[in-house]
Order: C-alpha cells, then sequence, then structure tokens
C-alpha cells in the first residue's frame, strides 16, 4: 500500500485567492505560470508543512487535477486494479480521512461495499 499527495494547482496564489492559513506559516505563492514555478513551490509547502509521504506534481495543464477534480483537495482510493473504490467530496467540507479509513479498512478486508464508492 503506497499514500501519494498530488500537488496541483495553487489552490491559494498570493496573485488570487489567498489564505490567512498561508500566510501564517508562510507560504506565499503566486499562481504557477511553469511547471519549475510549480516544482519549487511543491518543494516549498513540503518543507513548511513537514510532508511525510510522496508528493508528486502536476503538470502545468493541470491534467491530473481536472481528471480528478482535485482543487483545493480531495482523498481518493485507488485498488490494485486501478479501480476508484473511493472518492472523497471536495475539500475542505468534503475533505474526510475518517471515511477514507473506514474504506481502506473495507478494501482490505474484501467487503465490495466501501464508503463513497463510485458506482
Amino acid at each position: 500500500m503506497a499514500f501519494l499527495g498530488i500537488y496541483v494547482r495553487e489552490a491559494h496564489p498570493i496573485d488570487g485567492a489567498s489564505s490567512a492559513g498561508n500566510d501564517k506559516v508562510g507560504i506565499r505563492i503566486r499562481q504557477h505560470r511553469t511547471f519549475e514555478e510549480r516544482l519549487a513551490a511543491a518543494q516549498a509547502c513540503c518543507g513548511a508543512l513537514h510532508f511525510t509521504m510522496p508528493l508528486l506534481v502536476d503538470t502545468i495543464d493541470d491534467r491530473v487535477g481536472h481528471a480528478y477534480s482535485g482543487m483545493p483537495d480531495r482523498l481518493y482510493l485507488v485498488d490494485r486494479d486501478g479501480k476508484v473504490p473511493y472518492q472523497g467530496g471536495r475539500g475542505p467540507m468534503g475533505f474526510r480521512p475518517a471515511e477514507l479509513e473506514q474504506s481502506i479498512i473495507l478494501l482490505l478486508l474484501g467487503n465490495g461495499d466501501v464508503a463513497g464508492a463510485q458506482r
């Protein structure tokens, strides 16, 4: 089992919908215009937020962000066959780690009825 984060388009750029939460931890990022800018922002966020899981970086055309509707954050569970047994709601209101945890447990137990499953 692997846990991965994917850094997509900046949700709270200083030249857009900035966030007091970002300011509080010293993250002040403009919306990325190049992949190199996005990569640098992801590295800065990893350091400031003390990420302990691998963080992948979406391409500048936001291919993954659009495919998974990942703005501003979202939880997915992808099984070994590439199927999505759990798709969380859009964050921050739909960000429910406990639901993901329950879905992981049910998947590991072999129960086909996973909470939040795409049908």
